[in-house]
């Protein structure tokens, strides 16, 4: 079974075609890594229906990296009701 960070990896590299994005610093942000703006958003989505929890906006800032996305879901799954607004 994979876990959260590569079904997250899955996402991202997905939404990057037909360019590979170079995710081995973590921590860099996305958008420096050439990611374009609707293409976060669509991960971002994604990880929102793949994990079944929703984002809300006061956290969208912190979560431009692949290390920020992460442990974001790690810390929510299963608790997505909290998160509901």
């Amino acid at each position: 079974m994979p876990s959260i960070r590569d079904e997250i990896v899955e996402i991202i590299r997905y939404a990057s075609r037909p360019h590979e994005l170079d995710l081995s610093d973590e921590n860099t942000p996305l958008l420096q890594l050439g990611l374009d703006s609707l293409d976060y958003s669509s991960v971002l989505m994604a990880v929102e229906d793949k994990f079944d929890l929703r984002i809300d906006e006061e956290h969208l800032e912190q979560l431009g990296s692949l290390r920020e996305i992460v442990t974001f879901v790690e810390a929510h799954v299963g608790h997505a009701s909290r998160f509901d607004g």
